[in-house]
């Protein structure tokens, strides 16, 4: 056959399917990966149309409008998006592994923003659309016009991204004081960038020991992998990896509790 001896994922599973599977267990299969391939367009549809109307262009463009026409300009936009999508399916993303390949670098840069906005006051808005916007551009013009490839079109799409939304931020206006003070008071986020914040609500106390939050993040972190790599392990038969995956496992949960335990349990959950 032509595709015989392809080691290609894409081409062997079907043929798998085909060579293997009763036609009840067949057909099954072949709707299940049409429901998760509809769920997960429809997910992302949605999605993507929330996030521009009710974030960007209800908020910024026009906030006064009644319901109808937001609802109008969510399926304008939905279909927008769809169209947007089979144009860029069809002459840039023609492989599964090139669609991860773009949704990874598209969104590279966006992670530091996200994570810094609980941690610094003078993000807003306009530095998460940034961020979200400058990627696109960015990947590109690394990946088409330098001919740069994957994963080393990464370092300019995350350092230049980085560098756009911190730009975008100084130079536009912080959220409104008010809804600072009111998010501070809710969440008492604490640390060096709140600082401007807690210094005009001294009765709030802002959280503290980012260290070792920071330390039980990285224990779950190789807990996790090593729970995947130990499963893994154990699965072909590799019984002394498996039972060294798994020590780790048991070493990483005993410093996540008994730093919680030091902490505090009653503590942590307030």
């Amino acid at each position: 056959e032509k595709y015989e001896n392809t080691v290609d994922p894409g081409r062997m599973y079907p043929k798998l399917m085909m060579r293997y599977l009763p036609s009840g267990l067949l057909g099954l299969l072949i709707a299940v990966f049409l429901a998760a391939y509809m769920s997960t367009i429809a997910s992302q549809l949605n999605w993507g149309t929330s996030y521009l109307i009710n974030d960007f262009y209800r908020r910024f463009i026009k906030p006064d409008a009644g319901e109808k026409h937001y609802v109008l300009i969510s399926r304008i936009g939905l279909i927008l998006m769809t169209v947007l999508s089979l144009i860029i399916t069809k002459y840039f993303l023609t492989t599964i592994s090139g669609a991860w390949e773009f949704i990874i670098n598209a969104s590279a840069g966006i992670g530091l923003v996200l994570l810094l906005r609980w941690f610094w006051w003078r993000i807003n808005a306009w530095s998460e659309i940034s961020a979200l916007i400058a990627p696109l551009i960015i990947y590109p013009i690394a990946r088409y016009g330098f001919g740069m490839q994957s994963p080393i079109t990464l370092y300019p799409t995350v350092f230049g991204t980085t560098l756009i939304w911190l730009i975008v931020t100084w130079l536009t206006r912080p959220v409104k004081e008010e809804k600072l003070l009111e998010f501070y008071r809710k969440v008492h986020p604490g640390g060096i960038g709140w600082k401007a914040i807690a210094e005009k609500l001294p009765d709030v106390q802002g959280d503290k020991g980012f260290g070792r939050m920071f330390l039980d993040w990285i224990c779950g972190v190789i807990m996790v992998y090593s729970s995947l790599f130990g499963l893994g392990k154990l699965i072909f038969g590799e019984w002394l990896m498996a039972l060294i995956y798994f020590i780790i496992v048991a070493a990483m949960v005993v410093i996540i509790y008994a730093d919680l335990k030091a902490r505090g349990f009653e503590q942590i959950a307030e």
